[in-house]
């Protein structure tokens, strides 16, 4: 529920006192609240009217929102059962980097995409005919289109603006189709290598295809892995080949936001990816040499 306003002005009308014991009572009380109290914030921040007090606002909100969804992240990691839905992941993950993004909307977006496929899903058709019919519908019917593949731009990275735009970097849009797989009950998995990744479609523990999701999601056998890795300028043994499950990709999700912002020297999301990071363990992707 949202914070009573008689509660919340005297709380934001503190925002400006530097005394750091004040600052810390200040923020205990309004983490008291819960994670309501960003979207009370952020209500708050679009009636002031002085740009000054504004800004301390947003400062605060975006403060507060970054620790309760790296406490949701922990919790979500430590008590979810596995595979971690990705989800559920993504939300998190977006809503640390956008504390604007109401959970409704991220719902609304994806379930969007998500229902788009169901209707034309059956447990009657192949694994074939299934990844087919998703390929039809995510690039066809929805337009999901890859953007920046040189992972420079935010706009281009960030769930929430990629379910919206239907578009996006290889990473946000193997995100998206990945979580639709899991949601939708697709039995695929990744095969992680050193630098990247490729999903596979697994059947009685056996891997039947691959799916190049750069390439509206082209299926090809495993003879045809080494052409794959060629074209992607990858020369990688294959006794690096890990077959991981969904819930790798929120690892190499966060790798790539990581590489982002670094780019773009932001250290404060660099930082809250860093700790997201952590909760997850040391197993990384993106680095050659990441430890195994």
């Amino acid at each position: 529920m949202p914070v009573d306003p008689e509660v919340l002005e005297p709380l934001v009308a503190l925002f400006d006192d530097r005394d750091s014991v004040v600052t810390e009572l200040v923020d205990q009380r309004l983490a008291s609240f819960g994670s309501e109290v960003v979207r009370s914030l952020h209500n708050r921040a679009d009636r002031e009217s002085d740009p000054v007090q504004k800004a301390a606002i947003i400062e605060r909100a975006r403060r507060l929102n970054a620790e309760f969804r790296l406490s949701d992240f922990q919790s979500f990691i430590q008590h979810s059962p596995a595979p971690l839905s990705l989800f559920e992941g993504g939300w998190i993950i977006s809503s640390l980097l956008d504390w604007t993004l109401s959970r409704e909307r991220y719902e609304s977006l994806f379930y969007q995409c998500l229902e788009a496929y169901q209707l034309e899903h059956s447990d009657l058709r192949t694994g074939v005919e299934n990844i087919r019919i998703l390929n039809h519908v995510f690039y066809h019917r929805l337009k999901f289109t890859l953007y920046d593949v040189q992972l420079k731009d935010p706009q281009h990275a960030l769930l929430g603006d990629s379910l919206q735009s239907r578009g996006g970097n290889p990473f946000v849009l193997s995100y998206i189709y990945l979580a639709i797989c899991q949601s939708a009950g697709l039995p695929v998995e990744l095969l992680c290598f050193p630098g990247g990744f490729v999903p596979t479609y697994v059947e009685n523990g056996r891997i039947q295809f691959y799916i190049n999701v750069y390439r509206g999601g082209e299926l090809f056998p495993q003879d045809r892995l080494e052409t794959f890795l060629r074209a992607t300028g990858l020369q990688i043994d294959r006794n690096a080949f890990r077959r991981r499950d969904e819930s790798s990709m929120l690892t190499l999700y966060l790798e790539s936001l990581l590489y982002i912002y670094s780019g773009k020297k932001d250290e404060k999301k660099s930082a809250l990816i860093e700790r997201a990071l952590d909760m997850l363990g040391p197993e990384r992707f993106l680095t050659i040499d990441a430890p195994e």
